[in-house]
């Protein structure tokens, strides 16, 4: 005779692969025959944009685009002089159960851009960048609880607990046009970076919709003659997500790439077209009562199970640090014109997260030339984690720079934020079904027997001589947490 469980399911995403890669790309460029001859490279400025995610059968392939920005004094000496380049890269990651109908969100980070003078009409372009990937796929989330038509003498041993399960994951595109003064443009201006900061600023839910409101922090550096200036603008932006229809709240991470842009340099204006890709993943806690074993008083019971590995929680460390560091210079500096950082991979080794920091510092020397410095330092994090927590992704970006000069010392102060996501998980024994088949031999064909507790578990009492807790508790009058070990206990038969 078998015994049907009551299934109970949600819809939703289960994560079937997670992976992190670093690129390598390389590119040279050739000086056009209207730009002047390099003597040195002062400044070298990588900004990524991706191009596609693709999920197909096994894979998940990610590409993008990183535009390099050049800037080199000429061998005529000033006015800087700018280059530019456009390097295609792709990251392929094998994820076995992936398939078309899967979901993926992608996080690129450059890590880090070299430039090598070949000769004075080309140079040469080494760069990281570092790809990481989530992979989802739509799952069911289930479990069995125990049937309302059960047989009298059928016992189910009932556990709980709180699932996180991933409810939706979704992209949009979205575009940010607008223009702002600069007072140092004209025709001779040259622009060298153009860094977007997208910062969410709330993410609210109306009914079934999930409203991303946020803003974009837009710079243009540019440099004029010898001279570097930066300029810079706020956009706002907002984007509407559809969500499950449920009763339960869910929290959400939202990530957001650029996708492209356009800036262009006219009448002492910048204007600019942003294009990028908002991801959202959201999660939401659901309570869940299963059926963790069960027997039939009696009769030998088979049981089907099923392992659920779940999330039961997850949280986010958000820290701020300063780090501070010193280059020697082979020139007496007069002035900082221009500071770029590069954050590198993140690492964490008992307990403390350590972020290496590149930052290239454009200067004016005493001399009246432009000439760079690059920097090397870290800034270091130390972290809690729970002794069951596991890191599952981490991340950082420079928040400021500041610097001082001492001859030829050049110290570079970096403000740098880091989260670092946790996550504890669970492995669920469900059982799934039961089967009841001969009677059980193993047990006393007495009606009421007596036994020395082996154990505190009542359930596996009761289980092993195929009695009921409920009665075992009442004959014997015991509490349910009472340390009964070594106890005699009165134990009822039931058939």
């Amino acid at each position: 005779m078998d015994i049907s469980l009551e299934r109970k399911f949600l819809s939703s995403f289960r994560e079937i692969g997670s992976e992190k890669k670093v690129c390598n790309i390389s590119s040279d460029i050739i000086v056009p025959d209207t730009k002047a001859d390099i003597l040195r490279v002062v400044l070298t400025n990588g900004e990524y944009s991706i191009r596609s995610k693709d999920v197909e059968s096994g894979k998940v392939l990610i590409c993008g685009e990183l535009k390099v920005n050049v800037v080199y004094v000429p061998e005529s000496g000033t006015p800087l002089s700018t280059l530019c380049t456009d390097i295609p890269f792709e990251c392929e990651f094998e994820v076995e159960s992936a398939d078309s109908g899967c979901a993926a969100i992608a996080e690129i980070d450059v890590i880090s851009v070299d430039t090598r003078i070949l000769n004075p009409r080309k140079i040469m372009i080494n760069a990281q960048v570092a790809v990481s990937q989530k992979c989802f796929c739509n799952a069911d989330f289930s479990w069995y609880s125990s049937p309302g038509n059960a047989p009298k003498n059928a016992f189910f041993k009932k556990s709980s607990a709180e699932a996180r399960l991933i409810s939706a994951v979704d992209e949009k595109t979205f575009s940010l046009e607008d223009n702002f003064a600069m007072q140092c443009v004209d025709e001779e201006t040259q622009l060298i970076a153009t860094p977007v900061l997208f910062c969410t600023d709330s993410a609210d839910i109306v009914g079934s919709k999930l409203i991303v409101k946020g803003h974009a922090d837009i710079k243009a550096v540019v440099c004029n003659g010898a001279d570097i200036h930066t300029g810079e603008t706020s956009v706002s932006f907002s984007q509407i997500f559809e969500l499950p229809e449920r009763d339960i709240m869910p929290d959400y991470t939202v990530s957001i790439l650029p996708t492209g842009d356009f800036f262009e340099l006219k009448d002492g204006n910048v204007s600019f077209e942003i294009h990028a890709v908002m991801q959202i993943v959201c999660t939401e806690t659901k309570a869940i009562e299963f059926v963790e074993d069960a027997y039939v008083c009696g009769a030998e019971t088979a049981l089907d199970e099923e392992d659920r590995t779940v999330c039961i929680s997850e949280r986010t460390l958000c820290q701020t640090e300063t780090a501070q560091f010193t280059q020697s210079a082979d020139f007496d500096i007069e002035e900082v014109l221009y500071l770029s950082g590069i954050v590198g991979t993140p690492k964490v080794s008992d307990g403390e997260l350590t972020v290496p920091l590149t930052v290239e510092g454009v200067c004016a020397s005493v001399d009246e030339q432009i000439r760079s410095v690059k920097l090397h330092g870290s800034a270091k994090f130390e972290l809690e984690i729970e002794e069951n927590e596991t890191i599952d992704s981490t991340s950082a970006c420079i928040s400021s720079l500041k610097s001082s000069i001492n001859g030829k010392d050049l110290t570079v102060t970096a403000t740098v934020a880091a989260q670092v996501q946790l996550k504890q998980t669970r492995t669920l024994q469900i059982v799934s079904s039961m089967a009841v088949t001969e009677p059980k031999e193993s047990i006393p064909t007495a009606s009421v027997y007596m036994c020395m507790a082996q154990t505190n578990d009542l359930w596996d009492i009761a289980k092993h001589y195929s009695s009921d807790i409920g009665m075992i508790i009442a004959l014997n009058e015991l509490d349910e947490d009472a340390d009964i070990v070594g106890r005699l206990l009165i134990i009822p038969r039931i058939k």
